[in-house]
């Protein structure tokens, strides 16, 4: 789980916190993100940490979540590439997530998808109405990625909604010493390259609190539905 940014668009409402301890209903975020993936069945868990890690850390004292502190930032890419190697995670295919972000999915359905095209990596995405602030993902009938559209495409699209599953053989295109994204970064160099990457449409709906106004809509969306 990705959770080592900096947090400055919401820096504003909790200047002290990393945003994935931000409170919603009353917890930090990322209780809310670990309860829901225990309910699908996800418990080994690897958080990527940076910015205020510290808290994190004590946060998880004694849990069975391990924190992987950058030592210096590395973009989501480089993350996770680091905690590969601090944690000296193997070859088997694992799902990678947004700190930020409520995703609804299915892992099964994901990773279907992902196996059915040997695929390199597979992104779940989501219909929305504006796509305008995150660009949108074009992608065969078949389920593969052919590609990224740029932030200033307006209208309702496909977008990327924070979940992937990956193959740990993408992440030895991450280049030592440089900040990496995976989605401005490594995955379109994986496309041009002619490696088969995946796009799941989920029939669900993402929220993502790094923003006050995705905070706001994320509290509303969450009510009465998480514990």
């Amino acid at each position: 789980m990705l959770a080592g940014g900096l947090g400055t668009r919401i820096a504003g409402l909790y200047p002290d916190l990393p945003k994935a301890m931000v409170p919603v209903g009353g917890r930090p975020f990322i209780d809310v993100l670990l309860d829901r993936l225990a309910r699908l069945g996800l418990t080994d868990v690897v958080l990527c940490a940076g910015h205020k890690a510290g808290l994190l850390v004590d946060h998880f004292q004694g849990h069975d979540v391990r924190v992987i502190i950058e030592d210096e930032p590395r973009g989501t890419a480089g993350a996770l590439a680091f905690a590969r190697a601090q944690t000296g995670h193997g070859e088997e295919t694992f799902l990678a997530l947004n700190g930020d972000t409520f995703a609804e999915f299915d892992p099964e359905a994901l990773l279907a998808l992902h196996r059915a095209l040997d695929a390199d990596a597979t992104l779940a995405c989501y219909r929305v109405e504006e796509a305008a602030e995150r660009g949108g993902v074009e992608a065969g009938e078949d389920g593969r990625l052919k590609g990224f559209h740029e932030k200033a495409k307006r209208g309702s699209s496909w977008v990327s909604g924070g979940v992937y599953a990956l193959e740990p053989r993408v992440l030895d295109a991450v280049p030592p010493g440089r900040a990496t994204s995976l989605e401005v970064d490594l995955f379109p160099a994986l496309l041009e390259e002619g490696r088969t990457l995946g796009a799941w449409r989920a029939p669900g709906g993402f929220w993502d609190i790094g923003t006050p106004a995705g905070l706001r809509e994320a509290e509303a969306r969450l009510k009465g539905s998480v514990s």
